[in-house]
């Protein structure tokens, strides 16, 4: 027991907790009413002035007193206080409220509920009356109840409930919950909504997760999905606390719409060990395509769960607008993960049945039945609807005695509506003028809507509105009650909800076309004001509100907020969605702004479509920018999509990667900016460096671009000035400064939440902590960036990896792992990338001929050359050298030695050209072998000391232990053991330094390489 709860009447109230009860009942009411509550409470009898209920709950707010109204309104439905005559809230004319009833400190108890009961959303928390009227439906609910019972076994169940509108799905839905509410069950229910074709991702299932997680028994939930679906949490910021933001976002970085997927499945069947999980994902028609991919993944894994989802959707609507969810559907159930419901209509027994109990009387409902039923064919929400309308028009009148029909011409079939959208039609004639106007402007808010948000619209007071709307919920005339509304701007107000979708659809069409455009640009005013700084939160229904009322700036500006609401929830699909939208609307812009807005938006996405790894799609909108700037005169804007062209066509087709940023450059010429032309100019340079080796002239053309753009804070000159100084320094082997700018360039890339682009700079990283002899520290940050790649389901990042750590393998010679590491990275979508191909290859051919299998180093060698040679894609300089040393080396080992010398010369005019001093001294060790094996010691004695030179000035490990090595086995070859064993013992002391990096359980640690008692004599067949 607790003693900090006040009790009155029938009610207690636990602030602590921020909970009211009615005995074991939580009544559900959003926070502004709930903290006026808990004000008058606190003072009973005394008199509370609005001035000072206003500066208490809405201190950092300015709002009107119709806020405060509201709230106490609110208030008094829940309490079934009277204003007129009340028991616990009084009113003081013109100064504020009294609470009336006795407080008294009370007992709490922990109340122990069942999850499942508070499964409901706030829609159902509303009293139904009609629940008790429910008929029928027996097949159905043996079968889910069957699907249930296999769920329960661990055989995950999927079952489509389908039909056309109004045929009972949801009844049908409430039916089988009410069922299960006593089985112990999970619940999640997820509702679809029509927005006018706005259809967020996931929205449905983060709404829902949302829901789940307020309950009282929300924060078990919350710690799973903080465990196994961090982006998901990520989606509910609410959650998250602002001390641990920063890191939770590393953790998430770079996530992938694929990696959501693979975690909601992982959450569910996490949950579903404890108890099973029933997944209702109601409306699906209405759906965004992210939701549907997420039942397909669920339903298509193969692990055992106990987990049952029942979706339903109208075929009709899916087959006329192209929905995918029928297709997922069909192929579902082909391949046995998923079987169909079809609702049919109810039968005359049922709407006996259901007569018999809405009118308590047997004998009435057999009198109305055949004309009622004859009227309706059994469509359930035409028979509901037809008796509504019979009682509302005084047909059907209830007396002392029961129900009776007092109005023959009514009921009679040619004055009863022929089809339910006539009944639908002629219910909503016979409301008022008011009512009517009211229900209008609410089918254009939405399925559901606010009094709040359909106030501004209508030009009239919050309070009238929301009487207006309690008066047509408490008569069942439309609209239910659906809970409560607060906007972030403290206003509150009643929720509602249309009974059906078809009275929304039937109301919308009667806005005339001016009418209707007006109603959305003021039902979309509303919501700005009303989120203030937060509307950026529902971006995406704040468009197309504005865009429906024509006014296409403020549409356009939501638009793309809501494209960057999708990338946050890793969704570029529908980021480009949305951005496309706004581009079809910059024809309706005044003329002077539709060129610059336009090239915007193309590169806003061009950048998503990177971000997501699609780069034809990336190239084809840059295209279209430099097409359209070109057109226009915007110059700077062609320039810098050509710039942006030139770098993606690494990626694609490298072949193109100069040409345009030579146009660029050329056209660059009419720009006068010094930054701006150096990075033109730098980015030529760079381009050049990368793909036809080193050259002085562009080393310094690259190092003046990465100066002047130095203090530059937009985001892509600081990633180019990042890619110009990683390869500068690289090739000039100064690896440290190469590592200091990747490292500058990792942190760009989780701020742009790119995974390839982090990964590159990792792997090029690596590369240069293997030539300086940090192994443990390439180890780590690899293994980390795999870990990353793997969570978010990025193919090439992933493979990119394994290709990196595959090489650091290779240089501790266990060639084995390495070639594995390397077949199962590589494939063909994986090598369609340029650059992970020539890394890939190498490495594999590097590795079969240290392990003598040289056929099939042969294939690989052969497939790069066809690549350079016939495709005329060309080898980055950063992977040249290895390429050319394992020339050498393979015809070493075939034994072809001239071959091997005219490789050995390439080799030597490559790096000798370049500042490149660790494989320069590794071609000089090279020659030395080749030497060798012509017994020519004195050359070889003369390479061997050259590659010394080099090394005596530079800690480069990578290349050191084997010039010492072979120096050891050319004097071992001369019969000098004691000059021998002293450059083996030097080359061991390297290695153990080597292995000193690593980590003490580092499994590469075993590796035999790192054996100080091993032989360590003459390979001068390099292996």
């Amino acid at each position: 027991m607790r003693r900090d709860a006040l009790a009155f009447g029938e009610f207690c109230l636990d602030r602590a907790n921020a909970l009211l009860w009615r005995g074991g009942e939580r009544i559900a009411l959003a926070p502004k009413p709930f903290e006026v509550l808990c004000y008058l409470v606190g003072r009973p009898g005394e008199l509370v002035t609005k001035e000072e209920l206003l500066d208490a709950v809405w201190s950092d707010l300015h709002v009107s007193e119709s806020s405060l109204a509201v709230a106490v309104n609110a208030l008094r439905s829940v309490l079934g206080d009277d204003r007129q005559s009340p028991n616990y809230i009084e009113t003081v004319t013109r100064r504020g409220y009294r609470f009336i009833a006795p407080v008294a400190t009370a007992d709490l108890p922990a109340i122990e509920r069942a999850p499942e009961e508070e499964t409901a959303s706030v829609t159902e928390q509303v009293v139904d009356r009609r629940r008790h009227w429910r008929v029928g439906r027996t097949g159905a609910l043996d079968t889910l109840e069957k699907a249930l019972q296999l769920a329960r076994t661990g055989q995950r169940q999927v079952v489509f409930i389908t039909g056309e509108a109004g045929i009972g799905k949801t009844t049908l839905l409430q039916m089988t919950l009410d069922r299960m509410n006593q089985q112990g069950l999970g619940v999640l229910h997820c509702s679809c909504n029509e927005l006018f074709g706005t259809h967020e991702a996931f929205l449905p299932l983060i709404g829902a997760l949302n829901e789940c997680c307020r309950r009282t028994d929300g924060a078990s939930l919350l710690t799973s999905i903080r465990e196994h679906a961090p982006t998901w949490l990520a989606q509910m910021p609410g959650f998250l606390g602002e001390a641990e933001r920063a890191t939770f976002q590393h953790e998430v970085f770079g996530a992938t719409r694929e990696r959501m997927l693979r975690e909601f499945s992982d959450l569910m069947e996490h949950l579903a060990v404890t108890r099973p999980w029933v997944i209702i994902l109601e409306d699906l028609h209405w759906s965004d395509f992210a939701t549907v991919d997420v039942l397909s993944r669920l339903a298509r894994r193969d692990r055992r769960a106990s987990i049952l989802v029942l979706a339903t959707y109208r075929p009709m609507e899916v087959a006329v607008g192209g929905h995918p969810i029928r297709a997922v559907h069909q192929d579902l159930r082909i391949h046995g993960h998923a079987t169909e419901l079809a609702l049919d209509r109810l039968t005359g027994t049922d709407v006996e049945r259901y007569l018999s109990l809405r009118f308590s009387s047997a004998d009435f409902a057999r009198e109305l039945v055949e004309r009622i039923f004859a009227r309706t064919g059994g469509h359930p929400l035409f028979v509901s609807s037809l008796l509504d309308h019979l009682v509302a028009q005084g047909a059907l009148v209830e007396h002392e005695l029961g129900w009776r029909l007092v109005s023959e011409d009514a009921a009679s079939h040619d004055s009863m509506p022929r089809d339910l959208e006539g009944m639908i039609k002629q219910q909503i004639d016979h409301l008022t003028v008011d009512e009517r106007c009211l229900l209008e402007v609410a089918s254009a808010a939405g399925a559901e809507f606010s009094a709040l948000h359909i106030a501004g619209a209508l030009d009239r007071p919050v309070l009238d509105v929301e009487q207006m709307c309690e008066d047509l919920a408490r008569t069942d005339r439309i609209i239910v009650g659906a809970g409560m509304t607060e906007w972030p701007n403290g206003s509150v107000s009643g929720r509602y909800a249309f009974q059906h979708a078809l009275y929304q659809e039937i109301l919308y069409q009667r806005l005339a076309p001016a009418r209707c455009a007006k109603t959305h640009a003021l039902l979309g005013a509303g919501l700005e004001q009303g989120y203030g700084p937060q509307a950026a939160e529902i971006a995406a229904v704040v468009a197309r509100h504005f865009e429906l009322g024509r006014d296409f700036p403020k549409a356009m500006h939501y638009l793309g907020a809501a494209a960057e609401g999708s990338a946050r929830r890793f969704s570029t699909r529908e980021a480009a969605n949305y951005l496309s939208r706004a581009l079809e609307l910059v024809p309706h812009l005044p003329p002077e702004f539709r060129v610059t807005t336009r090239l915007k938006l193309l590169l806003q996405r061009a950048w998503a479509w990177r971000a997501s790894g699609d780069f034809l799609n990336s190239l084809q909108d840059l295209s279209a920018i430099v097409a359209h700037a070109a057109e226009n005169g915007h110059v700077r804007e062609e320039v810098n999509a050509l710039v942006d062209l030139s770098r993606f066509c690494l990626y694609v087709d490298r072949r193109q990667s100069l040409p345009v940023a030579e146009q660029a450059l050329i056209k660059s010429r009419a720009i006068d900016d010094a930054a701006f032309s150096a990075l033109v100019q730098g980015n030529v340079a760079n381009l050049k460096l990368m793909l036809r080796g080193w050259d002085r002239e562009n080393a310094d053309l690259a190092e003046r671009a990465s100066a002047l753009i130095t203090g530059e804070q937009d985001l892509s000159m600081r990633l180019r000035r990042c890619s110009m100084e990683m390869v500068l320094e690289f090739l000039r082997a100064n690896y440290p400064a190469c590592c200091d700018a990747t490292t500058r360039g990792k942190e760009l890339a989780r701020l742009v939440g790119d995974v390839y682009l982090f990964v590159l700079y990792e792997s090029v990283e690596a590369f240069a902590q293997i030539y300086l002899g940090e192994w443990g520290q390439a180890q780590r940050n690899l293994v980390s960036a795999l870990a990353i790649s793997e969570r978010n389901a990025n193919p090439q990042a992933v493979a990119l990896c394994h290709l990196a750590i595959g090489w650091l393998y290779s240089e501790a010679e266990e060639y084995g792992s390495a070639s594995r590491r390397a077949e199962d990275a590589l494939g063909p979508m994986i090598e369609a990338n340029p650059f992970t191909f020539f890394v890939g290859r190498n490495l594999l051919a590097r590795a079969y001929v240290r392990m003598g299998d040289l056929a099939r180093a042969r294939q690989h060698l052969d497939a790069m050359e066809r690549r350079m040679e016939v495709d005329r894609v060309p080898m980055e300089s950063l992977v040249i050298p290895h390429y050319l040393l394992t020339c050498c080396d393979y015809w070493i080992a075939i034994g072809d030695l001239d071959r091997a010398q005219g490789s050995a010369s390439q080799f030597h005019e490559v790096t000798s050209a370049a500042p490149d001093r660790p494989f320069l001294a590794l071609c000089y060790e090279a020659m030395a072998r080749i030497a060798m094996l012509k017994h020519d010691a004195q050359l070889a004695g003369g390479h061997l000391s050259a590659a010394m030179s080099i090394l005596r000035h530079a800690r480069l490990p990578h290349a050191t232990w084997r010039v010492y090595r072979t120096t050891a086995g050319l004097y071992e070859s001369l019969g000098q053991a004691q000059r021998a064993a002293k450059w083996r013992d030097r080359s061991c002391q390297v290695i153990a330094s080597l292995a000193e990096t690593l980590d003490p359980n580092d499994p590469l640690r075993s590796a035999s390489f790192f054996d100080a008692g091993r032989d360590t004599g003459p390979d001068i067949a390099g292996r």
